[in-house]
């Protein structure tokens, strides 16, 4: 029975180590990072542990291009610093973050678009 206890707890620190996909950041380049939902905080021996608890979005600002990086998390993703990295670890495939999001009107079919149009009622203005 021990021996089952260990297969288990490899086997779930294996999937840790081994995400779907993930995205690599150089902390001297990151300004800030929002997290707009739960999550964990552990600091580790060379940076720190964020564990995601809820779906939603992380955002990403980077000090020299004043640009970010936005992307959809879900529950078991993390994002780790170690050292001068940043990595942002995802478990999911790639459709499950894809229905997480919301459609934007560039990513939405030609048919899509007439749809809600039409339910777009004008509204009228009645003068008095």
């Amino acid at each position: 029975m021990a021996n089952e206890n260990e297969v288990n707890e490899n086997q779930a620190e294996n999937n840790d180590k081994n995400p779907k996909s993930g995205i690599v950041f150089n902390v001297q380049q990151v300004q800030s990072i929002d997290i707009s939902h739960g999550f964990n905080h552990v600091k580790t021996e060379n940076g720190w542990h964020i564990h995601i608890l809820e779906a939603g979005k992380v955002s990403i600002n980077f000090i020299t291009s004043m640009r970010k990086t936005e992307t959809t998390v879900m529950p078991g993703d993390y994002i780790e610093r170690d050292g001068d990295d940043i990595m942002l670890y995802k478990h999911q495939s790639e459709d499950t973050y894809r229905q997480q999001r919301s459609p934007s009107s560039l990513t939405r079919s030609r048919d899509e678009l007439l749809a809600s149009e039409t339910a777009i009622k004008p509204v009228e203005i009645q003068s008095q």
